[in-house]
C-alpha cells in the first residue's frame, strides 16, 4: 500500500511539474492564432492582378475577399516539444536573459490539453492530415521560454514544409497583464 501511494505521489509530482501553466497556454493560443494562416501564393496573385488589371495589393484584397468564408483545416502536434534552437539563437536568448534553463522546464516535452486551445475563425483543428486544398498543414510548437521576470517570452514554431518560413521564433512581452507580440 505504501508503494502504491508513493508511486501515485511521484506521478502527480512529475505530471504537475511538466504541465503547462496559464501563461504558456495564453502564449500558445496567441501563437496558433497568428501562425495558422493561408499562405499567399504570389503566382496566383500575379495572375489575378493581370486578369483583373489591378495592383498586387488590390489582388491580395480580392483574393482575401474571395476566400473569406472558406473553411480551412489544420493539424497540430499533440506535444509541445523542448526547443531545438541553433547555437547562435540560444546564446542570443541567454545574453538577453530570455532563457533561464533552471526556471523554464523547457527541456521537458509535454502533451497539450486541447480543451485549453481556443478555436480560430474560419479554421478548424482536425486530428489527422487530409489531402485537399483546404488543409493548411501540420504545425509543431515548442515550449515557451521565459525571462527571469516572467514578462518576456520566446516561442519556437515549425510550420508545414510548403510554408515560406519553416522554423522560426517569436518574441512576446507581457504588458498590463496581457501578452503581446514584439515587433
Amino acid at each position: 500500500m505504501k508503494n502504491i501511494i508513493s508511486i501515485i505521489l511521484l506521478s502527480f509530482c512529475l505530471f504537475s511539474c511538466n504541465s503547462l501553466d496559464k501563461d504558456e497556454y495564453e502564449i500558445l493560443n496567441l501563437t496558433i492564432n497568428r501562425c495558422v494562416f493561408v499562405q499567399t501564393d504570389i503566382e496566383e496573385l500575379s495572375k489575378i492582378a493581370d486578369e483583373q488589371k489591378i495592383s498586387l495589393d488590390d489582388a491580395l484584397k480580392f483574393s482575401d475577399a474571395k476566400n473569406k468564408d472558406r473553411q480551412y483545416t489544420y493539424t497540430i502536434s499533440d506535444t509541445l516539444y523542448s526547443p531545438d534552437l541553433p547555437t547562435d539563437i540560444r546564446e542570443s536568448l541567454r545574453r538577453y536573459d530570455i532563457f533561464d534553463e533552471g526556471k523554464n522546464r523547457s527541456n521537458q516535452s509535454v502533451l497539450i490539453d486541447f480543451n485549453k486551445i481556443k478555436p480560430i475563425k474560419a479554421k478548424k483543428r482536425i486530428n489527422s492530415p487530409v489531402k485537399d486544398s483546404n488543409y493548411l498543414g501540420n504545425f509543431k510548437f515548442h515550449r515557451v521560454l521565459f525571462d527571469r521576470s516572467g514578462n518576456r517570452a520566446y516561442i519556437q514554431v515549425e510550420s508545414p514544409k510548403n510554408y515560406l518560413f519553416n522554423t522560426f521564433g517569436l518574441m512576446l512581452e507581457k504588458k498590463n497583464g496581457e501578452w503581446k507580440f514584439k515587433n
